[in-house]
Protein backbone atom coordinates (compact mmCIF):
# COMPACT_ATOMS: atom_id res chain seq x y z
CA UNK A 1 0.00 0.00 0.00
CA UNK A 2 1.56 3.53 -0.69
CA UNK A 3 1.58 6.22 1.87
CA UNK A 4 -0.16 8.99 1.11
CA UNK A 5 1.97 12.17 1.06
CA UNK A 6 -0.16 14.93 3.38
CA UNK A 7 1.61 17.77 1.22
CA UNK A 8 0.20 16.44 -2.13
CA UNK A 9 -3.40 15.19 -0.73
CA UNK A 10 -3.87 19.21 0.55
CA UNK A 11 -2.83 20.27 -3.05
CA UNK A 12 -5.51 18.57 -4.53
CA UNK A 13 -8.07 19.30 -1.95
CA UNK A 14 -7.62 22.67 -2.40
CA UNK A 15 -7.84 22.14 -5.83
CA UNK A 16 -11.24 20.47 -5.16
CA UNK A 17 -12.18 23.22 -3.14
CA UNK A 18 -11.64 25.86 -5.91
CA UNK A 19 -13.93 23.82 -8.51
CA UNK A 20 -16.56 23.46 -5.74
CA UNK A 21 -16.18 27.38 -4.96
CA UNK A 22 -16.62 28.14 -9.01
CA UNK A 23 -19.44 25.48 -9.26
CA UNK A 24 -21.41 27.23 -6.37
CA UNK A 25 -21.38 30.27 -9.17
CA UNK A 26 -22.00 28.39 -11.96
CA UNK A 27 -22.59 29.20 -14.96
CA UNK A 28 -21.37 32.99 -13.51
CA UNK A 29 -17.76 33.59 -12.57
CA UNK A 30 -15.81 34.02 -9.29
CA UNK A 31 -13.46 37.17 -8.81
CA UNK A 32 -9.86 35.51 -8.44
CA UNK A 33 -9.71 37.85 -4.86
CA UNK A 34 -12.97 36.47 -3.89
CA UNK A 35 -12.00 33.21 -5.01
CA UNK A 36 -8.89 33.65 -2.26
CA UNK A 37 -10.95 35.19 0.44
CA UNK A 38 -13.43 32.66 0.27
CA UNK A 39 -10.28 30.07 0.04
CA UNK A 40 -8.89 31.18 3.24
CA UNK A 41 -12.46 30.94 4.70
CA UNK A 42 -13.00 27.62 4.64
CA UNK A 43 -9.10 27.37 6.26
CA UNK A 44 -7.27 26.71 2.89
CA UNK A 45 -5.14 29.29 4.30
CA UNK A 46 -2.75 29.67 0.71
CA UNK A 47 -0.94 32.72 -1.32
CA UNK A 48 -2.38 34.59 -3.91
CA UNK A 49 0.69 32.84 -6.27
CA UNK A 50 -0.21 29.26 -4.47
CA UNK A 51 -3.94 29.81 -5.48
CA UNK A 52 -3.02 30.59 -9.16
CA UNK A 53 -0.30 28.19 -8.91
CA UNK A 54 -3.65 25.55 -8.82
CA UNK A 55 -5.20 27.54 -10.91
CA UNK A 56 -2.30 27.30 -13.90
CA UNK A 57 -2.25 23.43 -12.93
CA UNK A 58 -5.95 22.67 -14.00
CA UNK A 59 -5.87 24.95 -16.91
CA UNK A 60 -2.91 22.86 -18.18
CA UNK A 61 -4.00 19.44 -16.78
CA UNK A 62 -7.16 19.68 -18.33
CA UNK A 63 -7.94 22.92 -20.24
CA UNK A 64 -11.44 22.06 -20.09
CA UNK A 65 -12.21 22.21 -16.05
CA UNK A 66 -11.93 26.00 -15.42
CA UNK A 67 -11.87 29.09 -17.46
CA UNK A 68 -9.39 32.33 -16.30
CA UNK A 69 -9.89 35.50 -18.14
CA UNK A 70 -8.83 38.93 -17.85
CA UNK A 71 -11.72 41.50 -18.01
CA UNK A 72 -10.91 45.19 -17.99
CA UNK A 73 -13.45 48.07 -17.35
CA UNK A 74 -12.11 51.67 -17.89
CA UNK A 75 -8.85 51.33 -16.21
CA UNK A 76 -9.60 48.53 -13.67
CA UNK A 77 -8.69 44.99 -14.51
CA UNK A 78 -10.03 41.98 -13.06
CA UNK A 79 -9.20 38.60 -13.21
CA UNK A 80 -12.02 35.82 -13.00
CA UNK A 81 -12.55 31.81 -13.09
CA UNK A 82 -15.30 29.85 -14.52
CA UNK A 83 -16.23 26.10 -13.83
CA UNK A 84 -16.59 24.60 -16.90
CA UNK A 85 -19.32 21.42 -18.05
CA UNK A 86 -15.84 19.57 -17.66
CA UNK A 87 -15.31 20.86 -14.57
CA UNK A 88 -18.30 20.05 -12.99
CA UNK A 89 -18.09 16.52 -14.57
CA UNK A 90 -15.10 16.14 -12.05
CA UNK A 91 -17.12 17.35 -9.20
CA UNK A 92 -20.02 14.77 -9.94
CA UNK A 93 -17.30 11.75 -10.37
CA UNK A 94 -17.53 11.20 -14.27
CA UNK A 95 -14.24 11.90 -14.85
CA UNK A 96 -11.10 9.90 -14.22
CA UNK A 97 -8.38 10.98 -11.70
CA UNK A 98 -7.25 14.34 -12.53
CA UNK A 99 -5.38 15.08 -9.75
CA UNK A 100 -8.30 16.83 -7.80
CA UNK A 101 -9.75 15.71 -4.64
CA UNK A 102 -13.29 16.46 -4.20
CA UNK A 103 -14.22 13.80 -1.41
CA UNK A 104 -14.27 15.90 1.77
Amino acid sequence: MQKMDPKRERYRRIRGAILKLLACEHPGSLDLKVLHFSLDNLGYTITEEEMRSHLDYMEKKDPRLIKVEKRKAGKVQIEIATVTPDGLDVLDGFKEDVGIDVNF
